[in-house]
């Protein structure tokens, strides 16, 4: 998808801890008593975040492989050697992907009782468990203390996401 090319009026900026944030979790992970710390990647984070408006794009029909042009019968639907495509769910490039799927992820966790902390973009933490974690993209550093407190947000966060 080429997101250089798509006019997308609003603000595309997501949330994202930084290095300093990170390190400043990694030393209240060696100065907390019992802490532990765990990573965890979201796969296919970007991908099939709905859209509250689609997106267009046009493909050159000589670019897609024989057996999706046979199978979609693309032939049948192409103008002048182009197919043309309606985009509703997130993937990879779109300026807004980032965006709405950090602001889905947000909605599903705020059910769970995690929270994004007001002052410090990409650092999320829980009402009562112990438990906070820096966000960068689709990759979890999650400090937490006591192994069934990380496990409830790796239950919680698997209910949408394959994780690793």
């Amino acid at each position: 998808m080429g997101g250089n090319l798509i006019d997308y009026p609003w603000e595309v900026a997501t949330p994202t801890a930084d290095l300093t944030t990170s390190k400043l979790l990694f030393n209240s992970v060696i100065s907390t008593p019992g802490a532990r710390f765990i990573t965890m990647d979201a796969k296919n984070f970007y991908l099939n975040t709905p859209m509250p408006r689609p997106e267009y794009m046009r493909l050159k029909l000589d670019l897609i492989p024989e057996e999706i042009i046979e199978h979609y019968k693309l032939r049948e639907k192409a103008k002048d050697g182009w197919v043309y495509v309606i985009i509703e769910m997130g993937m990879y490039g779109l300026p807004q992907a980032g965006l709405l799927a950090n602001q889905l992820l947000e909605k599903r966790l705020n059910e769970a009782g995690y929270f994004q902390c007001q002052y410090t973009p990409g650092l999320w933490r829980h009402v009562w468990r112990p438990v906070t974690f820096t966000l960068v993209v689709d990759d979890f550093g999650v400090k937490f203390e006591g192994i069934q407190h990380a496990k409830h947000l790796k239950e919680e966060l698997e209910k949408y996401y394959e994780m690793s």
